[in-house]
């Protein structure tokens, strides 16, 4: 049984619905590049005055086990998972053959928290992982699993948007040209848009339609090819 995606153009797919009903049926790839919403309190920015969500769920990545037997399923190579510094630990925990290095993302704030009682949060972690048994192989050479880029300002396609240089240095860095990209946990398609400007074919999963439907926009307003591609578009869920 395959399932078909709700877009797809020349090396991009994106599928809506649940990333854990939708991994099964999809193929392996060469990397996964994603950012779960894994908790309240470090991406804060992503609630409401009221405490309530802007529709994203933030109780999945309770089980980072599960999670990480989804990822490691569909890619043997390189997994990137951002998290809470604090769940680096966890992410070893559940996979200590598969866990290689806990990184950084240096968010360069230089807004002072607004409540003024605690320090800001300057930092978030990224789990690198690797399904391999044997040597591994990154673009990196000896540089420190370190990546520092400041924090989208203005308007944000999605309370947790990731910068773009920020995932265009870790495509780089983990894979090659023409190699295929995951990233489960789409939001506003960041990962989609550095992939194909890095020529890499990419597949995306967002459980929320109005963020497929933003990343489909930011994909349409890149410069594209004089051959422009066919665009198709369908609806949750279907099976073929």
């Amino acid at each position: 049984m395959t399932i078909k995606p709700y877009y797809s153009e020349p090396g991009i797919e994106i599928y809506h619905g649940d990333c854990r009903d939708i991994l099964p049926h999809l193929p392996k790839v060469d990397l996964v590049l994603t950012d779960p919403p894994y908790d309240i309190f470090t991406h804060r920015g992503a609630m409401t005055k009221d405490g309530s969500s802007f529709g994203v769920s933030f109780s999945e990545m309770r089980d980072i086990p599960g999670l990480v037997g989804l990822l490691l399923d569909r890619c043997d190579k390189w997994s990137i998972v951002f998290c809470s510094l604090e769940m680096l630990g966890s992410y070893q925990a559940v996979r200590p053959e598969n866990y290689v290095r806990g990184g950084v993302w240096d968010r360069i704030i230089n807004a002072p928290q607004l409540s003024g009682d605690r320090p800001a949060q300057g930092a978030e972690g990224i789990a690198i992982l690797n399904g391999r048994t044997g040597r591994m192989r990154w673009n990196g050479g000896g540089s420190a699993a370190i990546w520092r880029a400041e924090v989208e300002r203005g308007r944000k396609l999605h309370p947790t948007q990731k910068p773009l240089n920020l995932f265009t240095d870790l495509i780089v860095k983990f894979s090659q040209e023409g190699e295929t990209l995951l990233d489960p946990y789409m939001g506003s398609g960041t990962t989609l848009v550095a992939a194909r400007q890095l020529s890499r074919r990419a597949i995306g999963i967002e459980i929320e339609k109005k963020y497929c439907d933003i990343a489909i926009d930011r994909l349409r307003q890149e410069v594209l090819p004089l051959n422009q591609p066919t665009y198709e578009k369908h609806e949750q869920g279907e099976m073929l």
